[in-house]
């Protein structure tokens, strides 16, 4: 749990910070967290690679650790991840146009 709400918040946060630094219009500024939340492919083969270092270096428990908490997760955002998007699009206004 700590690591989906660190994560959601570091997304949204990070992403609206950066949106606001370049002076992106409001309407992206506000909705481009909640459309970033999705992980996968790259999330697990990151964390296989973290996991093969770690083992090298003598600590296979932690990644382990880390594999099983990024393949349990991803599970998570890939449900909550394109739920968020069609949010974010919704409130951006942007369903419906062509």
């Amino acid at each position: 749990m700590i690591y989906i709400i660190c994560r959601t918040l570091g997304l949204v946060s990070g992403s609206y910070i950066s949106a606001f630094v370049s002076k992106a219009d409001p309407v992206i500024r506000n909705n481009i967290g909640l459309g970033i939340l999705s992980q996968a492919g790259v999330a697990i083969g990151l964390s296989l690679i973290a996991s093969n270092k770690l083992v090298e270096l003598g600590y296979p428990e932690l990644g382990s650790i880390i594999v099983t908490t990024v393949a349990a997760t991803t599970v998570v955002f890939e449900i909550i991840g394109p739920l968020g998007a069609r949010f974010a699009i919704s409130r951006a206004g942007e369903i419906g146009k062509a």
